[in-house]
């Protein structure tokens, strides 16, 4: 497990290859001890609802072959079950979080390698194993898994400090790739965690964007300066693409055009002038209304206020404990980052990013299951 979890960083063939084999070794036990075990998680019914909708949404797709295998997807959730039913005391989630937040660090720091010794002409945005948007989406998720633990009062100097140098890399090498949405998914996680946890931490956040805003480079500038700017190139294209994609739902709306690439239907809705480049809709809740529906789309909206609200429940009863109380807010805070990263990006249909996001809720989730354990021990 501690293979996947440090591919999830730097190889997704290495991280697809130790999962199919954790699958392959998780099913020969539960048929050598004839059981089934796998661990609950308390979102089970709410997973089920979407595979449903999922499947059916494929049956009556635009393109049924393509739908039904890009619901692949689907398979990822297992990553959920895998870590509620092998992460089952605190020494194990500390050792495997060690490795996570460990390998993301080390990520970091070749980023920052590679920021030194690039060709500067050539790397204008800071892609490390991956395209520059998995990148910083990936090291946006590693830094509010990282803070928790730095602002968190009981943590051990040794380790507050060691997750201090880690999330530093991290966060130079997420500036570097200047991807706006993760910024600003980053800025949101990391204001969440100071609201919850502690508060002076919104002046050191206050204080680094004033530093960014003023001293970095002109096209960094440029980059945040769109963010406010309807008129901006890239905002008129995101507003063009979302209204194509409510045309496309007015005409599938029950359970959308399935789980495809939209980039051949798009060409038929879109506005003149559309540069029509589109294989997605860079916005997580236009692409589930769109390939999944009206129906698909409360389905998944379910599901994600389910999984938040027992992350909520698991924070509160574990906040006073330093690690598993950094883990709940790491867990909280992450699901903030991606889903406001999905605002401008398809961050569900990346699977890299949607695998630590993935693991993510289960780490969480199994601190539920091993405090309850271990407090009645």
């Amino acid at each position: 497990m501690g293979v996947f979890l440090a591919s999830l960083f730097f190889s997704i063939a290495v991280n697809s290859i130790t999962l199919g084999l954790i699958a392959i070794a998780w099913l020969a036990l539960m048929l050598v001890e004839r059981g089934f075990n796998v661990g609950r998680t308390g979102v089970d019914y709410f997973f089920f609802a979407y595979v449903i909708v999922e499947l059916l949404a494929s049956a009556f797709s635009y393109n049924p072959a393509q739908s039904f295998l890009f619901s692949k997807r689907l398979l990822l959730i297992s990553v959920v079950y895998m870590m509620t039913t092998f992460v089952t005391a605190k020494r194990i989630a500390h050792r495997l979080t060690v490795v996570l937040l460990g390998t993301a660090g080390l990520v970091g720091c070749l980023g920052v390698l590679k920021l030194i010794f690039a060709d500067k002409v050539e790397t204008t945005r800071l892609g490390i194993f991956q395209f520059y948007m998995t990148t910083a989406e990936l090291m946006m998720m590693a830094g509010l898994f990282l803070l928790p633990f730095i602002v968190h009062l009981a943590t051990p100097k040794r380790i507050r400090m060691a997750a201090a140098f880690a999330i530093l890399p991290i966060l130079i090498s997420l500036y570097a790739t200047v991807t706006k949405g993760s910024y600003l998914a980053f800025a949101a996680g990391a204001v969440f965690i100071a609201i919850m946890r502690e508060k002076r931490l919104l002046i050191v956040l206050a204080v680094a964007i004033v530093l960014v805003m003023t001293f970095s480079s002109p096209y960094v500038q440029d980059r945040l300066a769109g963010i406010f700017d309807l008129n901006h190139p890239e905002n008129v294209s995101r507003l063009m693409l979302w209204k194509t994609g409510m045309r496309m739902l007015a005409d599938y709306p029950l359970l959308g055009i399935g789980d495809i690439d939209m980039h051949e239907l798009y060409l038929q809705y879109m506005d003149p002038g559309d540069p029509a480049q589109h294989g997605h809709f860079h916005n997580m809740a236009v692409q589930f209304l769109v390939t999944l529906g009206i129906i698909g789309f409360i389905v998944v909206a379910v599901m994600f206020v389910r999984i938040w609200h027992i992350e909520w429940k698991i924070y509160h009863q574990t906040k006073d404990d330093w690690f598993e109380g950094s883990m709940a807010l790491a867990g909280l805070a992450v699901f903030v980052g991606f889903q406001v990263n999905g605002l401008t990006e398809w961050s569900f249909g990346d699977q890299e990013v949607v695998l630590l996001f993935w693991t993510s809720v289960g780490m969480t989730l199994a601190t539920k299951n091993y405090h309850s354990r271990e407090a009645t021990v």
